[in-house]
Formats: C-alpha cells, sequence, structure tokens
C-alpha cells in the first residue's frame, strides 16, 4: 500500500506540471520565450528609440520653417489711437551652413549609438535562448531521472516482494527483509527528490518560456555541431561575433564621437534665414497694413559660456574612458564564460565514453547477476546490489550527457551562434545590412588580451 501510495503521488506531480501538448521542441520554447521575454522586448524597443534618435540627429541638416504669429491689445498714451488691437504673421526659414561639423559628429555618433543597440538586442536574444535551453535541458534531463527512478523502485518493490514470501515459508532470513525495506526506503526517497526536482525546473521553465513544459521533449539537436579544438581559437572566434562584444567596441566609438561634438562648440555657426511677415499696424501704430521680407546670413560665435563647453569636453571624454572600461570588462567576462563552459565541454567529452562503459558493465553484471540467481548462485540482495550499482551509474552518465548539452548551449551562446546553431528563425528582426553604417576605427583582434 505504501507503494502504491507513493505512484499515486508521484503521477499527480506529474501530470500537474505536463504541458497540454503532446511533445515539445527547443524552437518552439524559444520562439515563445523570446515573444514575451521583458528584457528582449526591453531592448527591442530601445533599439527602435535609437533609430529615431538617429532620424532626429540627420534633421540638423536640414532646414526648418516656423510660422509665427501674435494678437495683442495696447493702450498707450501718445497718437492718435491710444487704444487698438494689433495682428502680426511671419513666416521664418532657417538653413544652417556651418556649425562646426555639430551635426555631422552627431549623427555619427547615433549611428554608433544605433549599432551599440542593435547587438545589446542581439544579446538579450541569445541570452533568452540560453536560459531557455538550459531549463529545456532540466526538465529533460529530470524526467530521464525520475524515470529511471521509478524502474529501480520497482525492481525494489518486486525484490522486496519476493523476499516477504521467503520469510513467510521460512526459507530466508528476516535480517535479509529489513535489509530489503531500508533499501526500498532509499530508492522511494530518491523517486521523491527526482520528482521534487522535476517540479522545480519546470517552474523555472514557466518562468523563463511563459508556459510550463509538456511532458514529452524532444532532444535539442546539437549533433553536427563542431566547435574548434583549442580555447585560443575558440576566443578568437568569439571576437569576431559575440554581439556583447561588438556593442561594447561601437559603445567606444559612440563616445568619441561625442567628444568631437562638444569640441563643435568652440566653433562659429552660420546659417541662412529668410523672412517674410504682415502686421495690421506700422511702427507708429497706425491702422495701415505693411509687409516686409528680408534675406540674409547671420554669423553667431560665443565668447563666454562660463566654462561650460570646457567641462562638457572632460565630461565627454570621460565617457570614452568608461567605455573603455566597460569594453575590458565585457572581454574578461566573455573570457571567463567561454574558459569554463568549454573546460566543461571538453571534460564531458572526456567523461562520457567512460561512463557510459561504466553503465554497460553495470548492465552485464545485473543481466548476469539475474542468471545467477535464477539457477541458485546469487541472493536476492546480490542482485539489488547490481540493480543499485546499475542505477548509479546510469545516473552519472545522464548526468554527464546533459552537462556536456548545456556546456556546449554556453559556449555557441557566448559565440553569438546559438539561435543560428540550432537552426531557429525569428521574424521580423532588423537586418544589420539594412542598418546605416558605423565602422569601428579599431583592430578588433588587439581589442582584448590574448592572455
Amino acid at each position: 500500500m505504501k507503494f502504491s501510495r507513493l505512484v499515486i503521488s508521484i503521477s499527480f506531480l506529474l501530470s500537474s506540471t505536463a504541458y497540454a501538448q503532446e511533445k515539445d521542441s527547443i524552437s518552439s520554447a524559444i520562439l515563445d520565450a523570446i515573444e514575451t521575454n521583458p528584457e528582449v522586448q526591453a531592448t527591442w524597443h530601445t533599439f527602435y528609440a535609437a533609430k529615431h534618435s538617429l532620424r532626429i540627429a540627420k534633421a540638423g541638416n536640414k532646414p526648418t520653417v516656423d510660422l509665427v504669429a501674435n494678437t495683442q491689445y495696447q493702450d498707450r498714451n501718445y497718437g492718435s489711437d491710444t487704444e487698438f488691437s494689433s495682428n502680426d504673421i511671419e513666416m521664418v526659414l532657417t538653413q544652417s551652413l556651418y556649425n562646426g561639423s555639430r551635426v555631422k559628429h552627431e549623427v555619427n555618433r547615433f549611428r554608433q549609438v544605433q549599432m551599440v543597440r542593435y547587438f545589446e538586442f542581439a544579446t538579450s536574444v541569445e541570452n533568452a535562448a540560453r536560459e531557455t535551453a538550459l531549463a529545456y535541458l532540466d526538465v529533460q534531463q529530470y524526467q530521464a531521472l525520475v524515470k529511471l527512478a521509478q524502474e529501480n523502485l520497482n525492481t525494489h518493490e518486486k525484490v522486496f516482494s519476493q523476499i516477504e514470501e521467503g520469510v513467510s515459508a521460512g526459507v530466508t532470513r528476516a535480517a535479509d527483509l529489513e535489509q530489503i525495506n531500508g533499501r526500498l526506503a532509499l530508492s522511494e526517497s530518491n523517486v521523491i527528490t527526482d520528482v521534487n526536482n522535476l517540479y522545480d525546473v519546470s517552474a523555472r521553465f514557466l518562468r523563463v518560456v511563459g508556459r510550463s513544459p509538456a511532458d514529452q521533449l524532444q532532444d535539442i539537436p546539437v549533433q553536427g555541431i563542431e566547435l574548434p579544438d583549442d580555447l585560443q581559437s575558440v576566443l578568437e572566434k568569439t571576437y569576431r561575433t559575440s554581439p556583447s562584444f561588438f556593442a561594447s567596441m561601437h559603445n567606444i566609438e559612440a563616445e568619441k564621437l561625442g567628444v568631437k561634438t562638444q569640441k563643435s562648440n568652440y566653433k562659429p555657426q552660420v546659417d541662412f534665414i529668410a523672412r517674410y511677415g504682415s502686421q495690421s499696424r506700422d511702427q507708429f501704430g497706425l491702422n495701415n497694413t505693411i509687409t516686409e521680407g528680408s534675406v540674409g546670413l547671420q554669423f553667431r560665435y560665443n565668447l563666454f559660456r562660463g566654462g561650460q563647453d570646457k567641462a562638457s569636453i572632460k565630461q565627454a571624454q570621460e565617457q570614452v574612458n568608461v567605455a573603455k572600461d566597460l569594453r575590458d570588462k565585457t572581454c574578461r567576462d566573455v573570457r571567463q564564460n567561454i574558459q569554463i563552459a568549454f573546460n566543461e565541454y571538453v571534460t564531458s567529452n572526456r567523461l562520457l565514453p567512460v561512463l557510459n562503459q561504466h553503465k554497460l558493465s553495470s548492465s552485464r553484471v545485473k543481466t548476469a547477476y539475474k542468471d545467477q540467481f535464477d539457477i541458485g548462485q546469487r541472493t536476492l540482495l546480490d542482485v539489488l546490489d547490481a540493480e543499485n550499482e546499475y542505477f548509479e551509474s546510469s545516473r552519472a552518465y545522464i548526468d554527464a550527457q546533459f552537462r556536456q548539452k548545456q556546456a556546449l548551449i554556453n559556449v555557441l551562446a557566448e559565440i553569438g551562434i546559438l539561435v543560428k546553431s540550432l537552426g531557429i528563425s525569428i521574424a521580423n528582426l532588423p537586418d544589420i545590412n539594412n542598418l546605416d553604417k558605423a565602422n569601428i576605427n579599431s583592430d578588433i583582434k588587439y581589442a582584448c588580451p590574448k592572455n
């Protein structure tokens, strides 16, 4: 009865975490996660805000046309009309002819900012895909562990029944029954623990993806994905493709252009101005409608602004230093993450054949012990020992399999090619080739330290 209650509780927990559909795939999970992930949505809108900022900057090269109209009541103690109302209207066209290249630098700066926001968005997509894939693998792993633990429990239950019958018949020692009873309890606790872990990772999946996982998950298609053989090659590839790294590099260029923008305040400004207007009274206040038009150039050069321009330049220069520091931090973070994930991947690849051999050997021993038991050469406890050895070796092999996949997912995400490697196509993504060109004026090969 104890075993039956356990099975009922396990079935309830599994059904409560199972998604309504029959099978789930990593592509559908990632697409759902990206669609609902707040960070992805925020970086998406930030990217489009940067596109509009670029349009604003480009508008500085275009003329402005203002319509100025006013109406007023005047009360005076001179002239023929002491009280009257007047109406004025004027059209003013202003075209900047020279502004110290301020607009040029601002346009180039916002081109760089647009690239920063694009790569930040790409980073958030990769991170969301990574978190989804890891949650997906966790659910898949604990589904496998629950199944394995349940099979192990079934075997213990059968052995328990056989020994219990032997004790009742007087052919088996009571001590053997106590021993198998303790092992059965341990086997039950393994099932309960794995079911609880499955519940936890399913809750994480729900948070990341926005829905519960299915009761069956298709394998992630990692076959055929190849990585360079050594860490240095992986790092070099990362520095050529990592969106977080490119975001930091474009950020430096944007801040450098910010310095040029502030330096333009030291240069004169020349504007072309054309005006045409009409007023209901002349300059003497007489009821006489007059019109006036003018065309000319306006030269403006600031002589003193209280030290504001100098301070603005120094502030912009410090922002360049901040951007460089953030670039260095990105280099360190990327290198650390790649080192850890790649080492885990290599270690798992070395472990898998060894653990698989252990599992196969344990399986053969288990089968041999069962055959020997059938002819009276082994006891039921010997069979149970072999079963436990197989159970532990299988758990170790499953753990290594998923650690290898998790490490591969982490490496691909750091490189910035996880979504592409999994063959996932995301609709309506911005195309970098359609963005305004913004170059990095430094060699990215030397941007990060090699050692």
